[in-house]
C-alpha cells in the first residue's frame, strides 16, 4: 500500500481518482499477485506435475478463486486507506 506522507504526495494520488487509487493498489498490487502466489502454493502441495499442471481446469479456477477473493480484499483496504488520507489532507470524497 502506498504510504503518503505529504500533502503534496496526497495532491498526487488524489488528482489520479479514487478508482485509479483502488484498481493499482487493491487489484493489480494486491489481487493478482497474491491470488498468483496462493494458487501456485496450492497445487504445489497438491503435488502437481509443473508447469503442466498450470493449464489444468483445477489451477484455473483456484487462480481466479485466488485473484477475486485477494482483488476484494486489496480493494476494501485501499479504499479504507483512501479514506484515512483523505480525511487527513482533505479532499478525496472522505465519503
Amino acid at each position: 500500500m502506498k504510504l503518503v506522507r505529504t500533502r503534496e504526495e496526497w495532491q498526487v494520488l488524489e488528482a489520479r481518482g479514487k478508482r485509479w487509487f483502488l484498481l493499482r493498489y487493491g487489484v493489480l498490487g494486491r489481487g493478482l499477485p497474491l491470488g498468483l502466489l496462493c494458487a501456485l502454493a496450492v497445487e504445489a502441495s497438491l503435488g502437481g506435475d509443473f508447469p503442466e499442471a498450470l493449464r489444468s481446469p483445477r489451477f484455473l479456477r483456484t487462480l481466479a478463486l485466488g485473484i477475486a477473493v485477494f482483488s476484494a480484499s486489496g480493494s476494501l483496504t485501499a479504499n479504507v486507506t483512501w479514506n484515512l488520507y483523505a480525511r487527513r489532507f482533505g479532499g478525496g470524497d472522505a465519503r
